[in-house]
């Protein structure tokens, strides 16, 4: 019975967190910080993937 609903449970986990790090990626190709954005895509997932993709590409230095 429990056996049966792990795969239901765990594939759209990894495709969250998946999604997530490309969310970062994206962010941190446009000049944000990649540990903050890590922590935003693991947690967001497909709504930080839309934040990272509308956000403006940044042209200073990275704040820490």
């Amino acid at each position: 019975m429990m056996a049966e609903t792990i795969p239901l449970f765990w594939l759209p986990m990894f495709l969250h967190c998946l999604i997530g790090l490309v969310a970062a990626q994206v962010a941190c190709r446009k000049g944000y910080d990649l540990g903050i954005w890590l922590l935003w895509g693991t947690l967001g997932g497909t709504v930080a993937l839309i934040d990272a993709l509308r956000r403006p590409r940044r042209n200073g230095p990275i704040v820490r």
